[in-house]
């Protein structure tokens, strides 16, 4: 079946941004920067697991829930549907006492692609050198991990409670920010990758895109890694907006300085190679065999490991019966 032009329009668009290296903000919300003012930088009462699904949550102490939520919203349009941030303030307020540490000193911004995504994000200038800070809150209903109070429809999400806080958090290079007036503002990532767009694969119906960007997050994160430290599923350093990101698992006001200095050593250290890199995973998936690995392995500061010698990783079951992992620092 073909796609219409409508669906064709939303996913380009949808994906439009990334490839653009463009982090748009167009609306905020007073209210909900207000109750990000109340948080604490302190360390949460949380755990922090990935899912069978590789999927990143904090396990908190106690039962947030979600209430409706619209499903659908004009990706064309840049204010939230009536209602939605009172609600979101809602589960904001619930959750501030577990996840204050990681959106402290935040500012909120709606993304009219995600609308069940808010996102919190923070511009920080160190020495003249400009980084992202985001963190995206999942808000959509996961029926391994949620208990339905109401159910919702077609149009609107159900009220769920959890105890399992599903996030995304980046730490980006950014080479500059363009104020539009009225609290609008283009962030402009600093993309260091030309392309990772290597091809399709299949035939008909069933053609595929075959992309690099797993390949390289794989490169990246295996050659700034300890040799001895398995870090499955997670990827400190990932290829995302066509740049290198990086991913904490500590959220302190001290820990975000130290490690945006982790990915300004490592992106100035990668970036000379990024040609080379690309052309390497063009023909071939990564191996550490892979002759230019071994060479920047060599070129790495062994100092560098000590920010994840300590990293211990659980694997386990959960009360469905299902995978998960468990994630220290």
């Amino acid at each position: 079946m073909m796609l219409k032009d409508s669906v064709l329009k939303g996913i380009f668009n949808f994906n439009m941004d990334q490839i653009l290296n463009i982090v748009s903000i167009r609306y905020s919300d007073n209210e909900i920067n207000k109750i990000i003012e109340k948080c604490k930088d302190q360390q949460n009462e949380y755990t922090m697991h990935f899912s069978q699904n590789e999927d990143f949550f904090l396990k908190i102490g106690k039962e947030i829930t979600v209430p409706h939520l619209k499903v659908h919203h004009n990706i064309k349009d840049h204010n939230p549907a009536p209602g939605y941030t009172a609600a979101l303030s809602e589960i904001i307020e619930q959750m501030l006492p577990y996840v204050s540490s990681l959106i402290k000193e935040t500012y909120y911004y709606f993304d009219p692609a995600e609308p069940l995504r808010p996102v919190f994000y923070r511009l920080y200038d160190i020495e003249g050198h400009l980084f992202l800070y985001m963190v995206r809150i999942d808000l959509s209903f996961k029926p391994h991990d949620c208990e339905i109070v109401e159910m919702g429809g077609n149009d609107i999400t159900h009220i769920f409670s959890t105890n399992n806080v599903f996030i995304d958090i980046d730490m980006l290079p950014v080479e500059k920010t363009v104020d539009l007036g009225d609290g609008k503002k283009d962030f402009i990532i600093k993309q260091s990758i030309s392309q990772t767009w290597i091809g399709e694969t299949g035939r008909g119906y069933f053609i595929q895109g075959i992309w690099m960007d797993s390949e390289l997050t794989r490169f990246f994160t295996r050659l700034f890694l300890p040799e001895n430290i398995h870090s499955y599923p997670y990827y400190p350093f990932a290829c995302k907006y066509r740049t290198i990101s990086h991913f904490p698992l500590r959220f302190s006001m001290t820990d975000r300085r130290r490690h945006l200095g982790i990915l300004e050593r490592s992106y100035n250290f990668i970036d000379p190679f990024m040609r080379e890199i690309e052309d390497e995973l063009k023909n071939s998936v990564y191996s550490p065999d892979m002759k230019l690995f071994k060479e920047l392995k060599k070129k790495v500061n062994k100092d560098w490991y000590i920010d994840f010698s300590s990293l211990n990783i659980k694997r386990y079951l959960n009360s469905r019966g299902m995978k998960e992992y468990e994630f220290a620092i």
